[in-house]
């Protein structure tokens, strides 16, 4: 399987944003087959996980200790999943008590939208 081109639209997109966001940041870009995972820096720092996920990765149960690991490290975790498996992700999330260490994000026709927690 190949990454399909709106992952591939919403993971640049998310690029753009990061980068007038955070002036300055630099982002280590991890392209795989069916997700990206963007790592941001700061000064030298990691600051911030984001993880844009297909329908299929939305499925993969690798993704929850993946990040639990980022949320334990301190780091800023961003979901960004399709739109169709938002309320899922919300669900999934609940465990964690501290909302303001993450955010879901949903995207549809290559666009980013917030989830309501």
């Amino acid at each position: 399987m190949t990454l399909s081109t709106e992952v591939r639209s919403i993971a640049h997109q998310r690029i753009r944003d990061i980068k007038e966001e955070m002036p300055g940041a630099e982002i280590l870009e991890e392209w795989m087959e069916d997700r990206v995972v963007l790592s941001i820096t700061k000064e030298n720092r990691t600051v911030e996980c984001d993880f844009v996920e297909s329908t299929s990765s939305c499925h993969q149960s690798r993704r929850m200790n993946e990040y639990y690991d980022v949320l334990g490290k301190g780091f800023m975790l961003r979901i960004i999943v399709p739109q169709g498996d938002v309320s899922g992700e919300i669900v999934r999330m609940k465990r964690v008590k501290d909302t303001s260490r993450f955010a879901i994000l949903g995207y549809e026709n290559n666009a980013i939208t917030p989830a309501r927690t």
